[in-house]
């Protein structure tokens, strides 16, 4: 009986501790969008309304904070680009879909730009984010539905100006922009041959 009631205790400590991990990544990610990446991370920690022993136990700094949130996008981002993988516009569609999750976007794009380029963890994400995408470019060249030269430093370049969109004030002026941004990406910002030339 003992040993039950010790098993019961573990498994409701594991889940306390997941939670609170994931309650200061969900912290992390308003904190980092309200008051920008430099936030105290105090203000993290208040916000997920843990204790800072809570917190050093989950992550040695900063940077840990962010590489775990990078990693949480990741996982995100694959099991989005797995809905799109047997369309031969998935990539299309994927791009198009960012602008429901632009919080994410935003926050991964933010996230890169902070962190040492050259550290080896960062780019073992980078990598990672390549192996996820790579498959839904290279099938959408293969069906030309885009440019043959379309690569995953394109992808990045699209992500960064839909993370833009946050110049908006409000959900709705960031969704209007991002929509608007995807429509000049795939629509281009020239009128088609017939009525520039006729």
């Amino acid at each position: 009986m003992f040993k039950f009631l010790m098993i019961i205790s573990m498994s409701k400590h594991i889940k306390r501790a997941a939670k609170n991990r994931e309650d200061l990544l969900e912290a992390a990610v308003e904190m980092f969008k309200t008051h920008g990446m430099m936030v105290p991370l105090q203000v993290i920690i208040d916000h997920a309304n843990v204790g800072r022993a809570t917190f050093y136990r989950n992550f040695a700094d900063r940077k840990m904070l962010v590489y775990a949130l990078l990693e949480q996008s990741l996982v995100k981002l694959k099991q989005r680009t797995q809905l799109y993988q047997t369309y031969p516009d998935g990539l299309i569609r994927l791009i198009q879909s960012h602008v429901n999750h632009l919080n994410h976007l935003s926050a991964l794009m933010e996230y890169w730009r902070v962190l040492d380029y050259s550290d080896t963890s960062l780019q073992a994400l980078i990598q990672q984010h390549q192996r996820i995408i790579q498959p839904l470019i290279d099938q959408a060249i293969l069906h030309k539905v885009c440019r043959p030269d379309f690569n995953f430093e394109d992808y990045r370049s699209i992500v960064t100006m839909l993370s833009s969109s946050f110049r908006g004030h409000t959900e709705q002026e960031q969704i209007r922009m991002a929509s608007r941004v995807i429509d000049l990406l795939l629509n281009g910002i020239c009128l088609n041959q017939e009525e520039s030339h006729g």
